[in-house]
């Protein structure tokens, strides 16, 4: 499964402090039921041609990855988890809204990754929604 989330988040705090957002992924992990291997790194940078800075994380599961992009200064924030078997896309989405303040936002989950035979299968779209 591969869930897709774009939106625009009340909790500034949470999108530009890199410490925060490293043990929210611990979290979400711990949350879904998730193997990891390692630590979510985040690194900051200057967002390109303004002031402030944005944050890139990653944190690798068992087979797949979880990568989060923020940007404070347009309160927005970008979340892919990518994981070869299924996990409660719901739960998921209710801990980003809830963790992030989330206003507004778009998601997709595909259906992607090994099949039941222990084969990859190409992405097909299971949902797709727009929340304001």
């Amino acid at each position: 499964m591969h869930l897709i989330v774009d939106g625009y988040c009340s909790n500034k705090e949470l999108l530009a402090d890199g410490d925060k957002l490293r043990l929210w992924m611990a979290e979400i992990t711990k949350v879904l039921g998730l193997l990891t291997f390692g630590e979510p790194r985040v690194l900051d940078f200057p967002f390109p041609g303004r002031e402030g800075t944005a944050l890139s994380a990653v944190l690798f599961l068992g087979e797949s990855s979880m990568t989060v992009h923020t940007y404070p200064e347009f309160s927005f924030i970008f979340i892919d988890i990518f994981h070869c078997s299924s996990f409660d896309a719901n739960k998921a989405l209710d801990w980003i809204a809830e963790s992030f303040g989330v206003q507004s936002s778009r998601t997709m989950l595909l259906k992607r990754g090994i099949d039941a035979d222990g084969q990859p299968q190409m992405a097909s779209l299971i949902n797709f929604c727009s929340r304001k």
